[in-house]
């Protein structure tokens, strides 16, 4: 009699996991959402430059209707002796992340844009572009 349970539960377990793994497929898994960050400036065949003052920065995000947050920041030219400016993250609206710099000092700035899916996690995908302040 033992030997007959043994059997049975032998043959329920099997078939237990060769019913469960018909019913998982192999891409189960969630993989996280692929998001690319492009810079948008009005004039893409020259490299990107401003006077100083106020400008303002447009990231698109891909794909279109994503959700999550954007930062920016751009990060002085090395001997310029002044501080990085940081844009906050805030919710993507349209596909677009939107902030305004007041560039200070003359030079090269990099400007760095993060993502991330919800407040408080990794950034999880990110672009650096180069933008050139003159007087």
């Amino acid at each position: 009699m033992i030997g007959i349970m043994r059997r049975l539960l032998c043959a329920a377990v099997f078939v237990a996991s060769t019913l469960g793994v018909m019913a998982l497929p192999a891409a189960a898994d969630p993989i996280p959402n692929r998001v690319s960050l492009s810079f948008d400036y009005s004039d893409n065949d020259i490299a990107a430059s401003v006077s100083k003052g106020s400008f303002n920065i447009i990231v698109n995000v891909l794909p279109e209707h994503a959700t999550g947050l954007i930062r920016m920041v751009a990060v002085a030219p090395a001997g310029a002796n002044v501080n990085n400016l940081v844009c906050s993250f805030q919710w993507i609206s349209k596909s677009q992340s939107e902030c305004s710099f007041d560039f200070t000092a003359t030079g090269v700035w990099g400007v760095h844009a993060q993502y991330q899916v919800v407040p408080k996690t990794d950034v999880v995908s990110s672009a650096v572009t180069n933008l050139r302040v003159g007087d």
